[in-house]
């Protein structure tokens, strides 16, 4: 994904919808503006219409969304809510969320680092492993804020079968990758029973 690619989506979207919004980018997209530069022509992002805008606009956004798809050659998915694309609790990641930047009307945003592993642990594809490898360096977060945040996700969702499979790759991602992440000193044991205690798993 190019940041050009993004910026032209954004600029005829806002173009067409000439509405007052807030967008909070996730995936691919927020990842390569964190500094993890990959193939990739997919945008991901939350959208939230301002309360006040005229009727007609929701109605006018699937419109707005797919002309700008063409024109930026970029696939999209989004939503009011990205909260509810995983069974794992998203947390607060709206007032956690960084300014990327405004175009037009538009307040745009990037999911913070931390929080965006959240979906990436979830689904857990190599491709993800790569990315959240790539991001954990570019953005040097540290394995204390990781674990903390991975806890309070699994303590604030509901139990399912997403929620027994996001615990056992966290585990295994402090295991396989803690130490080429964060160095030789690094003890993925003691890691791993961190989370399990902040995150209320029987130990």
């Amino acid at each position: 994904m190019k940041e050009r690619q993004i910026h032209l989506f954004f600029k005829v979207l806002d173009e067409e919808l000439k509405a007052q919004a807030e967008v909070i980018l996730i995936g691919a997209s927020a990842g390569s503006l964190m500094g993890n530069v990959r193939p990739s022509f997919d945008i991901d992002f939350e959208i939230r219409l301002k309360t006040d805008v005229a009727p007609d606009v929701k109605g006018k956004l699937e419109g707005a969304v797919l002309k700008a798809s063409q024109i930026a050659g970029v696939a999209t998915n989004y939503s009011e809510n990205i909260g509810g694309w995983s069974r794992i609790n998203y947390l607060d990641y709206r007032k956690t969320a960084k300014l990327y930047r405004k175009i037009g009307k538009l307040n745009i945003k990037i999911v913070a680092p931390a929080y965006w592993t959240i979906g990436k642990m979830a689904r857990f594809l190599e491709l993800d492993v790569q990315d959240m490898r790539k991001i954990i360096r570019a953005q040097k977060i540290e394995p204390n804020l990781l674990i903390r945040i991975w806890a309070k996700a699994v303590r604030a969702s509901d139990l399912s079968l997403e929620l027994g499979q996001f615990r056992d790759h966290v585990f295994y991602f402090l295991k396989t990758y803690g130490k080429s992440l964060w160095g030789s000193a690094f003890d993925s044991n003691k890691a791993i029973l961190d989370f399990k205690k902040q995150a209320r798993i029987e130990v």
